[in-house]
């Protein structure tokens, strides 16, 4: 039986939690690749304890023959690293979000992972959420009835990300590497993407306005208008205490609500005798099983036991949306998709 070999690109913190899963999911065969550029202590730490073999020329790691490469350093990166592991015919190549900084340095990367059989993933985890899935559910049953509009509220105060890291040299906070609240959260506009599809036109205002010291947008809300004639608001920030994460979604038979930090979501119908039902998450539910369902399902995408739940064509669709949303807001126009 081939045991599956892992090489991970990058040790920061979604980098080790993806080691510490594929450990807990029974995999063993697992490689690193880091510069050395990152927070020395918390890598430190992290070695000291689980004694990754680490790789610093990305050449050598890559003769060990890994089946899949998991991509977890900076934005900027990931069209370069995609592009290597289809080329070197790797058969999975699991991408943290988002695809990478911008739509044309992958597009015609989707064609070559095609024809090489390539499973390449792009890694939204919120789809694995059990109150999102039961909300795209409802949905799906025409609950209810025809959608009108949806809103998405979410911020968060990048300082308090990672307490033991200067925010301002992040990622998230630079726009050298691809961060800003747009492309790093871009979480809320795949989910967006996942229940509604592509948006017919974008409306966007926003920048690098709460005073924090980021050289990208940390304040941005944008208006989607949908071919079906309904519309979403989206509202994204940096700078929310506490954060705030929640998506409603109004339609002509009732109302839908999730709330990601209270762990709950409401189905109100419109009837007045009829009672809103609130659904919770279980009470051991914690962050870190969207990320084990979600590697799971990735490591099943590879042996060809499942069908991809986010395609590489999905991440590109959403990097098409968070570019429409930049140019939006840089350029003060509406943007066609």
């Amino acid at each position: 039986m081939h045991i599956m070999k892992f090489l991970i690109a990058g040790l920061g913190s979604i980098g080790q939690r993806h080691y510490k899963n594929l450990i807990e999911l029974g995999h063993k065969d697992i490689t690193v690749y880091r510069t050395g550029k990152g927070d020395r202590k918390f890598v430190a730490n992290f070695e000291k304890i689980y004694n990754p073999i680490v790789f610093d020329d990305l050449k050598t790691a890559l003769l060990e023959k890994p089946d899949v490469l998991i991509i977890s350093n900076p934005t900027i990166f990931h069209a370069e690293f995609i592009k290597l592991g289809i080329q070197n015919n790797l058969k999975g190549i699991f991408v943290e979000k988002p695809a990478a900084v911008s739509a044309n340095s992958i597009k015609n990367l989707v064609a070559l992972a095609d024809k090489n059989n390539a499973i390449v993933y792009i890694a939204y985890n919120f789809r694995f959420h059990p109150l999102l899935q039961r909300m795209r559910k409802f949905l799906t049953e025409n609950a209810i009835g025809k959608v009108l509009s949806a809103s998405v509220d979410m911020g968060e105060y990048l300082p308090d990300w990672h307490p033991w890291e200067d925010y301002r040299y992040t990622y998230a906070a630079r726009a050298d590497l691809g961060g800003g609240v747009v492309l790093t959260q871009s979480h809320d506009i795949d989910y967006l993407y996942w229940f509604f599809g592509m948006p017919d036109k974008i409306a966007a205002f926003g920048g690098t306005r709460t005073g924090l010291e980021v050289s990208a947008e940390d304040l941005v809300k944008a208006v989607f208008d949908y071919s079906d004639g309904s519309i979403a608001s989206l509202n994204m920030d940096f700078y929310r205490k506490p954060p705030r994460r929640t998506f409603e979604i109004i339609g002509t038979a009732g109302t839908l609500l999730w709330d990601y930090h209270n762990g709950t979501l409401t189905f109100t119908p419109h009837e007045q005798n009829k009672k809103a039902k609130t659904f919770a998450v279980l009470e051991n539910f914690n962050r870190n099983q969207m990320f084990l369902s979600e590697m799971k399902h990735f490591v099943n995408c590879v042996k060809g036991k499942d069908d991809p739940k986010v395609t590489f064509k999905d991440g590109l669709n959403v990097l098409r949306i968070c570019e429409a949303i930049l140019k939006s807001m840089n350029t003060g126009k509406i943007v066609k998709l």
